[in-house]
């Protein structure tokens, strides 16, 4: 027993070194844990950020595409209701941006996955087109009207929920 009365000091220093190193380690794991919390949180937020972005990105060009739809198919139906019958090249170059602008309309159209705003585009087009163009008063200037003011809120719906 003497001994280890002898040693005391020994084995307290000992004793405390090694708290001293768990504490350490402890500290370290806590650090390290919270790295890798912070680095994936901010990872999902980068994610979370590129999506809200191509997702917002797509829904404009949507917009966008469907305005020139609409100028061209004012210019376009303008031209084949003055001139019916006649192919003139002012008609055939109208009728060429008019196909230009279906076509832009269409693929920003691809890229867009909510179904409301795909539908409400689709309705707009096909009332816009027989409104535009059709010599006969199928759809209204005025159905016309609501269905682009029925996508563009669809597009404002989708917009302010990300």
């Amino acid at each position: 027993m003497h001994e280890l009365a002898g040693h005391g000091p020994v084995l307290l220093a000992v004793s405390g070194a090694t708290a001293g190193l768990q504490s350490a380690l402890i500290a370290a794991a806590v650090s390290l844990l919270v790295a890798v919390f912070s680095q994936f949180s901010s990872a999902r937020r980068d994610k979370a950020e590129r999506v809200y972005q191509r997702h917002r990105s797509a829904l404009l060009d949507v917009q966008d595409a469907a305005l020139a739809l609409r100028r061209a198919l004012a210019d376009f139906g303008a031209l084949a209701r003055a001139t019916p019958g006649v192919r003139s090249e002012e008609l055939l170059g109208a009728e060429r941006g008019f196909d230009r602008a279906l076509g832009l309309l269409e693929v920003s159209l691809s890229r867009v996955d909510n179904t409301e705003v795909r539908r409400s585009v689709t309705a707009w087009r096909q009332a816009a087109q027989v409104s535009f163009i059709s010599v006969h008063d199928v759809v209204s200037r005025s159905d016309e009207q609501r269905a682009w003011e029925v996508m563009n809120a669809a597009i404002g719906n989708a917009l302010g929920t990300g």
